[in-house]
């Protein structure tokens, strides 16, 4: 089984716009950028080719040591530090790569402006961590049904593993309910117009929304109110909900 252990984005001039890791060890991320750079550098110079891929670190049982695999897309180099099954090496490694190609080809898409603004706002790609478990986890992923919620406090604990996907027909749903004495009601002391541009987001760019996205929006404090809120729309048919196993290493 593939282990995911981080994952960076660095623009083509080295610059890192993202980064995150699964596990106790986070790394630097000028170091990181610094790193890629020189590497591929090296490997155009070296080889006359760009760096795919580059294995290092101490082996564990039953594992390989570690392997940064790197994907170059038009605006930016993606990476994925990885521990692949030693027996299973050849075929993880192709998953992890489409994986990451597609992940580079979403980010792209749907940041896109912001990559070519002159003055990189690293606050915009803040729900590049969403994408990342929607991608790489997605089969730790389990459709909630009717109650099958866990507490409040478990999901203000881990706020990633909670995750909320817009259905086909939810735009219309929306439309509707938007205007639905209970869902006002719901909604008291919650700016309708905050929800709307959640709404707006997850169809503009076909991404999900997690629990740790609608409390960066509307304050720890309104978690439970809100959590609400996209129960009563799951129930109706607007959104799916998923549980992420927690990613602890």
């Amino acid at each position: 089984m593939v282990r995911l252990k981080a994952v960076h984005i660095i623009t083509e001039e080295g610059f890192t716009i993202y980064n995150q890791s699964f596990g106790a060890t986070e790394q630097d991320q000028d170091m990181v950028g610094s790193l890629i750079m020189a590497l591929t550098s090296f490997g155009k110079e070296a080889m006359g080719e760009s760096l795919s891929s580059l294995a290092f670190g101490k082996e564990e049982e039953g594992k390989g040591g570690a392997d940064m695999i790197l994907e170059s897309g038009d605006r930016i180099i993606s990476i994925a530090i990885v521990v692949l099954d030693k027996d299973h090496k050849e075929r993880e490694e192709y998953k992890i790569r489409n994986d990451l190609r597609r992940f580079t080809k979403e980010v792209e898409r749907i940041y896109a402006d912001d990559l070519n603004d002159p003055i990189f706002q690293k606050s915009a790609f803040s729900g590049v961590g969403t994408l990342i478990f929607s991608i790489f986890f997605r089969d730790m992923m389990s459709r909630i049904y009717n109650q099958d919620f866990a507490s409040l406090s478990e999901y203000i604990r881990f706020p990633t593993t909670l995750l909320f996907e817009i259905t086909p027909r939810g735009p219309k749903l929306y439309g509707f309910y938007r205007e639905f004495p209970a869902f006002k009601e719901a909604m008291l002391g919650i700016p309708i117009e905050e929800f709307d541009k959640i709404i707006e987001n997850m169809q503009d760019r076909n991404s999900m929304v997690s629990f740790k996205d609608c409390l960066e929006s509307f304050g720890i404090e309104k978690g439970g109110q809100i959590l609400e809120v996209f129960k009563f729309l799951t129930k109706r048919g607007m959104f799916e909900a998923y549980n992420f196993e927690r990613i602890d290493s």
